[in-house]
């Protein structure tokens, strides 16, 4: 239909605005699949993709992967379903296809389209922290994300790992670009401590480990090393000694506090200290007992006076933060609120350190508290990690009633469902089982796990390739966020993955990958 230019001009197009969509938008990325797809069919140029084809047997292996999904029709129970859900991962096939026969772009087109990448991703960074301080949000899942904010989360690491590859690059790189590029990841990792994701944060954690145990190994100089091991030493110890004092101040609780408790408030009105009134009331969080100097009776009046929210909506929230401050929970607590505190409790903040805009208390506290509420109660509900937990338990369950089999594609989560009915779990039905791993292994069981695991890890046998560093940093986030994450059962996940696992594959020039 076009020539030979034009496609290739909407082939190299439709990538860059694909890496550019995946950050900022859900739909889009699929609808540019399909031109890229139809692109490549309509190029019509059969015999020279097939030599390319054949360079790149790689491709054959990872997009034969897509028809290992119907094995999955085994276990199903529901046809139709698992029909429509085979067809959203068709990304696994047309991606290694069209990218490996295609011909490779040149060295600065590549360079653009991970910078692309890069730039889309900051810019969805700062309208993100833009929303949240103009809203006054602290959860960032309420902050105009166009995309999970788990699934940006990972963009912003892999992006963060982009731009400080471009930043140290040795090979002729303008300064104007290098510095454009140090800031560019100096603003990422802002945000993720900003936002408090924990998994961008793990990651991006897990990824200089990576990438100092590599360079540990890849100096050789005696002199080089010891610098390394002596400035990376420092920041452990740095950040060992900042947890550490941080969860000391959490959990540490003077039992001298509990010698001579007064009776009665300033007002003569009667304090429940640790009463059986007061569930929470054993709960050490901020270094102090919730069920210390309580007083309701003051905390409802005082309460009335300074809100129009009804106290009992708040009353839980309100005992946590004047718990946070240091403060008694009575009407002489109430006193040392400001204005703003009202505005806090009456949004649900129970903890005046979940306020702080960075640091480690605004994202291990809300976890301490969660961690206390299950040892106690056996309560999930509060934390993601706990969430898991349940999930993993009665996803490994389900997974041994039909290891072969598996449940097919669009039974999986009944399948986990019924599990937690069992256990009369209290966690929402449909919530997956947060393990691509697990989930694969639910929908067909041990053959299609293996399949997977041949799918991610053929790169590594494959001789005739050879693999750069930064695509060993892809491929360990993506492979660490499969773990704990579902990251292949959405939009973003699957194009996420597919785009720049075949683009480093089969489009990149190792030795522009490959850090010096």
């Amino acid at each position: 239909m076009f020539g030979k230019k034009a496609h290739r001009f909407i082939y190299l197009t439709t990538l860059v605005l694909l890496a550019i969509s995946i950050p900022v938008s859900v739909a889009l990325p699929n609808v540019l699949g399909g031109v890229l797809f139809a692109n490549w069919i309509l190029e019509w140029n059969w015999k020279e993709k097939w030599e390319r084809m054949k360079q790149n047997r790689l491709a054959m292996i990872l997009a034969l992967f897509f028809f290992c999904f119907g094995y999955t029709f085994i276990g199903t129970t529901n046809a139709a379903a698992t029909w429509y859900d085979w067809l959203s991962k068709t990304p696994f096939f047309y991606f290694p296809v069209v990218v490996a026969s295609t011909a490779k772009p040149e060295l600065r087109w590549q360079r653009f389209f991970l910078l692309a990448f890069s730039i889309a991703t900051c810019v969805g960074a700062a309208l993100c922290v833009i929303i949240m301080q103009a809203k006054g949000l602290i959860d960032v899942r309420q902050g105009g994300l166009f995309i999970s904010h788990i699934r940006f989360s990972i963009c912003a690491v892999l992006s963060t790992l982009f731009c400080l590859h471009f930043a140290l690059q040795k090979n002729g790189y303008p300064l104007s670009i290098q510095l454009c590029c140090i800031l560019m990841s100096v603003w990422l990792v802002a945000y993720l401590f900003y936002t408090q994701v924990a998994t961008g944060i793990l990651l991006l954690s897990l990824s200089f480990i990576i990438t100092f145990f590599y360079y540990l190994f890849k100096k050789k100089e005696v002199h080089g090393r010891a610098i390394i091991l002596i400035v990376s030493g420092l920041i452990c110890i740095a950040l060992a000694t900042s947890f550490t004092v941080v969860t000391y101040q959490y959990f540490h609780y003077d039992k001298n506090k509990e010698i001579g408790l007064p009776a009665f408030t300033a007002r003569h009105n009667p304090y429940t200290h640790l009463s059986a009134q007061n569930t929470d009331s054993q709960i050490v969080e901020n270094g102090n007992k919730l069920g210390l100097y309580v007083c309701e009776i003051e905390l409802r009046e005082e309460w009335g006076k300074r809100s129009k929210v009804p106290y009992d909506s708040v009353s839980k929230t309100l005992i946590r933060y004047l718990n946070s401050m240091g403060e008694h929970k009575d009407a002489q607590g109430m006193e040392s609120l400001e204005a703003d505190d009202i505005i806090n409790i009456e949004a649900g903040i129970a903890n005046v350190d979940y306020l702080q805009q960075f640091g480690l208390k605004k994202m291990l506290y809300p976890t301490y508290f969660t961690f206390s509420l299950y040892k106690k109660y056996g309560i999930t509900s509060n934390s993601s990690l706990l969430q898991r937990y349940e999930l993993w338990q009665a996803g490994a369950q389900a997974f041994l009633h039909q290891p072969i089999t598996g449940y097919g594609m669009a039974c999986n989560k009944a399948a986990i469902n019924q599990e937690l009915e069992k256990r009369n779990s209290e966690l929402k039905p449909d919530m997956g089982a947060h393990s691509q791993f697990l989930t694969y292994a639910l929908m067909g069981g041990i053959p299609l796990l293996l399949c997977f695991l041949c799918l991610l890890f053929a790169p590594f046998f494959d001789k005739k390739r050879k693999i750069s560093f930064l695509y060993i940093l892809f491929f360990a986030v993506m492979a660490i966020s499969m773990l704990y994450e579902d990251t292949l059962e959405t939009t973003t996940g699957i194009n996420l993955f597919l785009l720049f696992n075949s683009f480093f594959l089969f489009c990149s020039h190792p030795e522009e990958t490959q850090s010096n």
